[in-house]
């Protein structure tokens, strides 16, 4: 094959990738971050189908599935600490398992501002005291066609419930894939 040809062919499979999705070449964010607040029922003791697991782009509450269609589920210890459980520790997914870091935040909630490149736990479960935050970085199919996988996220446990086998979040959620920024607004990083 010529130089020429193969040239040709890195020119047009570049083109095909660039147009298959908005552009995964474009490195600025498109949506400003999401604010969200969430209640949720621990795995153990609430009704099946009550809403207990998270998925994180969508800032959606939902109902655990075999499918692993969720990033994170929810429970509580017997300490009444928040148990954050990534979906690889809860079911098997369909589409293979995706790599969900979790890190407890070092700071409190409102002097986070962006996500750290180094320090994450993958695939662990986290337990978390009310009052506490924690980060989290998941690889995710919302992002399958862009160069960079992972959304970010930070969350901060308002309460845990134990008697009511029910806990209450707010977060703050990156929809840009890649963008570590946890400020308000449009994240330039």
């Amino acid at each position: 094959m010529t130089l020429r040809t193969r040239a040709l062919g890195a020119a047009l499979t570049a083109l095909f990738l660039a147009s298959a999705c908005e552009d995964p070449i474009d490195t600025s964010a498109k949506r400003a971050n999401v604010d969200a607040q969430f209640e949720a029922w621990a795995l153990t003791g609430a009704p099946p189908s009550f809403p207990n697991a998270l998925l994180v782009p969508q800032t959606a509450i939902v109902p655990i599935d075999p499918q692993g269609s969720f990033d994170l589920a929810f429970d509580i210890d017997a300490d009444g600490r928040l148990l954050v459980l990534p979906v690889s520790r809860v079911v098997q997914p369909i589409g293979g398992n995706r790599t969900i870091g979790l890190l407890r935040a070092t700071d409190t909630y409102s002097a986070i501002i962006e996500a750290p490149r180094v320090g994450w736990t993958y695939d662990s479960v986290l337990a978390v005291n009310p009052g506490g935050a924690f980060l989290v970085r998941v690889q995710t199919l919302f992002c399958q066609f862009d160069f960079r996988q992972d959304i970010y996220a930070k969350f901060f446990v308002d309460s845990v419930l134990p008697d009511e086998r029910r806990v209450k979040l707010s977060a703050r959620v990156n929809p840009n894939c890649g963008f570590r920024s946890l400020a308000t607004g449009i994240p330039e990083f």
